[in-house]
C-alpha cells in the first residue's frame, strides 16, 4: 500500500512540472511575438516617418503575415497622460501607438502590443502590454 501512494504522488509531480514547463515555453513564445510585433509597429514608423497612411499599410501587411490577433472592440487607454493615436477604419489588430511632442525639433512614437493567451477563459482575463519607442524623428522645417 506504501508504494503505490508513493507512485500515485510521483505521477502528480511529473504531472505539474510538465504543466509548469509547457506553461513558461507558452508565456516566452506569446512574448516573443508581442516583442515581433512592437518591432514591425516601430520599424514601419521609422521608416515612413510617423504614423501615416503608409506605415500603417506596412503595419497591416506585416501583422497579418504573422497572425498578430485582431479585436475590433479593442479600445487604447491613456499612457502617462496622452491620449492613442486613432487608428484609420479598417484596422483590427491590438496595439497602440502614442505621438510624444516635446517641440523640440523631433518627436518619437511609443507602441504597446498585448502578449495574447489563446486559452478560452484565462486568456481574456489576462492581458499583459509590452512597451517600446521608436528613435528620435527629426522635423525638418
Amino acid at each position: 500500500m506504501r508504494e503505490s501512494l508513493g507512485s500515485a504522488f510521483m505521477y502528480n509531480i511529473i504531472i505539474i512540472f510538465l504543466l509548469v514547463v509547457f506553461a513558461m515555453i507558452s508565456g516566452t513564445l506569446s512574448y516573443y511575438k508581442a516583442f515581433k510585433v512592437n518591432t514591425f509597429i516601430t520599424d514601419a514608423i521609422e521608416k515612413f516617418e510617423g504614423y501615416n497612411h503608409l506605415s500603417v499599410a506596412e503595419i497591416d501587411r506585416s501583422l497579418r503575415t504573422i497572425g498578430y490577433s485582431l479585436d475590433s472592440s479593442f479600445k487604447c487607454p491613456r499612457r502617462r497622460g496622452v491620449e492613442p493615436i486613432t487608428k484609420p477604419s479598417g484596422v483590427n489588430h491590438r496595439y497602440c501607438v502614442y505621438l510624444y511632442d516635446e517641440g523640440l525639433g523631433y518627436r518619437t512614437y511609443g507602441v504597446v502590443s498585448y502578449i495574447n493567451l489563446d486559452i478560452p477563459v484565462i486568456g481574456q482575463l489576462v492581458r499583459v502590454p509590452i512597451y517600446s519607442q521608436t528613435l528620435r524623428l527629426y522635423d525638418f522645417k
